[in-house]
């Protein structure tokens, strides 16, 4: 079904926030707690398909990663502090939510509701998503005054017509034109759809098809006036990838970087790891460097780019021409979990470049924690032969620089270690190791 559909919770939700704005606590108290923890992800996955909600990039803030999401904007906030927040992509409104709770509130629902509806601004271009994030931030404030014993009740009126800068619009378009403008000097607060798009006209860090989520964050610096704050939910790829190294650089320009922390995974649901980021815009220019990765996955001393030549299998074989010589052909389905082999079985006509045997192939496809086959992350296979061997393009291939079989048996006990699976872990927790992460690998 599509996201329209949707509009089924938003009417749900009104007929809540109608009895509690009525007082009727008692029978619709828990109903409150679920419609602000966690109900609106799990209404969206019932009844909303999975292909459209990937195609939409709709995936809401919750369980975990929001408390995660909630502690950092605590540590990066002034106690009482009513600073405006806005939410370029707000969903049902989990990040906003997060931030009000950093609000004064007033003497009445109704007080608190002229407070807060100046400093809450947001976007989304699905409208039962903006209605769906009005309503509950209502119930937040219903929720508050509750909770210290302030009962008054809010007349419709009021409430129907809360939140009105949450609306219906294209956040990537209002974040550029904040740009152009003042720029934004509150809290940005950002968990952008992690799907691919083009490149916007201009871009310098990315051509081609490249990351949402890393446009839209490139777009909330740009947008930002000094001293204005992002906290932000991100796909880990942007934190450890080699491809948004350039990404990185420029952010680096803009944000003076205060927190980067890899979370795991976004939930249960979602197989994305994410890390959180807060952060300032710059008053001046770039003022060092930024520690993207955590100091125990950094390597100080010698690594295995400097005992092994590191690189990808070129072998693509849907799109590589069937020409050549016919060689041994390696491919990730055929290669053991760990351990030793000889030359593969299958055959391939190929033109390109050969290794020579003894190297050593690791999987590029990973995941943080449990390797392929049993094996560890990053375990590797030795190849040994005759012949010369055409690699396929998911395989990393370490071709040792001297003492042949017995360097790739020195690097498979390397890759098997404790210190390597941590090191991955903490280093790229997206699903494909890179040629710079293996060529940085500690040695020994």
């Amino acid at each position: 079904m599509s996201i329209a559909a949707y509009s089924t919770y938003a009417r749900q939700l009104e007929s809540l926030v109608t009895d509690v704005a009525l007082g009727r606590w008692r029978r619709v108290a828990d109903d409150v707690q679920h419609a602000l923890n966690g109900q609106a992800s799990a209404q969206l996955r019932r009844i909303v398909s999975r292909a459209d909600r990937r195609t939409t990039g709709s995936f809401f803030t919750t369980g975990g990663v929001r408390q995660s999401y909630e502690e950092l904007l605590a540590r990066g906030t002034a106690p009482g502090g009513s600073t405006m927040i806005w939410d370029p992509t707000c969903g049902a409104g989990d990040l906003l939510i997060a931030g009000t709770s950093q609000f004064p509130i007033g003497a009445t629902p109704a007080e608190t509701l002229t407070l807060w509806n100046r400093r809450v601004r947001g976007h989304d271009l699905h409208d039962p998503f903006v209605a769906v994030a009005r309503m509950r931030l209502v119930l937040a404030v219903l929720e508050r005054h509750r909770a210290v014993g302030s009962d008054a009740l809010l007349v419709e009126r009021r409430w129907r017509t809360a939140f009105p800068r949450v609306q219906v619009g294209d956040g990537l378009q209002a974040l550029r034109a904040a740009a152009e403008g003042r720029g934004f000097g509150g809290r940005l607060l950002l968990n952008p759809p992690y799907g691919m798009d083009a490149a916007l006209p201009g871009c310098t860090w990315s051509t081609g098809r490249t990351s949402l989520a890393a446009t839209f964050t490139a777009q909330a610096s740009a947008a930002m006036a000094p001293g204005g704050r992002l906290f932000a939910v991100l796909p880990d790829v942007l934190r450890s990838g080699s491809r948004y190294q350039s990404w990185r650089g420029q952010l680096a320009e803009h944000l003076k970087m205060e927190e980067i922390r890899p979370h795991g995974l976004f939930d249960n649901h979602t197989d994305v790891d994410v890390f959180l980021l807060s952060a300032v815009r710059r008053r001046g220019g770039h003022s060092g460097a930024v520690a993207w990765w955590p100091p125990s996955a950094v390597s100080t001393d010698s690594v295995i780019g400097d005992h092994f030549r590191v690189g990808v299998g070129p072998v693509v074989d849907n799109r590589d021409p069937h020409d050549g010589p016919e060689v041994p052909y390696l491919t990730a389905k055929e290669l053991p979990g760990q351990g030793e082999t000889g030359l593969p079985l299958r055959r391939r006509l190929f033109g390109g470049r050969l290794f020579e045997p003894p190297f050593v192939v690791m999987r590029r496809t990973s995941r943080p924690g449990q390797g392929a086959k049993g094996g560890a992350r990053g375990t590797g296979v030795l190849i040994q032969g005759d012949r010369p061997v055409a690699v396929d393009n998911h395989l990393i291939v370490a071709e040792p620089l001297r003492g042949g079989v017995a360097s790739c048996r020195e690097l498979l006990e390397v890759l098997d270690g404790p210190k390597v699976v941590h090191w991955l872990d903490e280093r790229i927790r997206c699903r494909h190791l890179t040629v710079t992460v293996v060529r940085s690998l500690p040695w020994g």
